[in-house]
């Protein structure tokens, strides 16, 4: 009886090519599971501040506006309504100078509050105002949060393409919400430019600081 099968370089032959293709596509399937963590963790991020922010006013009747400084807002705030952990007092890039404001919290991600400034005043053309339409920065131009969203861990780059997410990401703090800032930060937290995306809300383009 005449038995069948494959001969070692036959053998040898597909599992080159397996892994030539494997070599191919393993890289972009881990890109693509990096890049949507990074927009989840964004996401989580975001929320997470504003949640702070409006639990604080719920209990306190205080807002951003009542924190003449970085440190004074991570302070009163962000430490107190967050569940913030014992870390590292430097954020993991230079973009963010003021490190009085950095705080990490308990799911890794790390905070940098800068630029931040308050005039306490209601008037509409204040900084920090009650009404939230002027953030809490010193300059408008630049963004007063910084967010690292897996803290310590690599790239520690900034993220400058919707289409390549790092885990560096820019915000703006009003007195009462927190917004994704700049163009890339915007399109990756809507998912602009990804199958399916949305459109970035007006609410939010109007903290791009443009």
């Amino acid at each position: 009886m005449k038995k069948l099968g494959f001969t070692l370089a036959e053998v040898l032959i597909t599992l080159v090519i397996i892994g030539v293709i494997a070599a191919m596509t393993v890289p972009t399937l881990m890109n693509n599971t990096n890049a949507q963590e990074f927009r989840s963790a964004l996401k989580k991020a975001i929320s997470a501040t504003n949640q702070a922010l409006t639990l604080h006013y719920a209990l306190e009747g205080l807002t951003a506006q009542d924190y003449a400084s970085a440190s004074a807002l991570v302070d009163g705030v962000f430490k107190t309504r967050m569940s913030v952990i014992e870390g590292s007092t430097a954020f993991t890039n230079t973009a963010c100078s003021e490190q009085g404001g950095v705080f990490t919290t308990s799911d890794g991600m790390m905070y940098c509050v800068t630029n931040y400034t308050s005039a306490n005043d209601d008037s509409e053309t204040s900084k920090c105002d009650a009404y939230n339409i002027n953030p809490c920065a010193t300059a408008t131009t630049s963004p007063n949060l910084w967010i690292d969203v897996n803290g310590a861990k690599k790239p520690n780059t900034i993220t400058t393409s919707s289409k390549r997410p790092k885990d560096i990401y820019q915000a703006m703090i009003y007195s009462q919400k927190v917004v994704p800032y700049g163009a890339p930060t915007q399109e990756v937290m809507f998912e602009r430019g990804v199958s399916g995306g949305s459109d970035i809300s007006a609410a939010t383009t109007a903290g791009s600081g443009d």
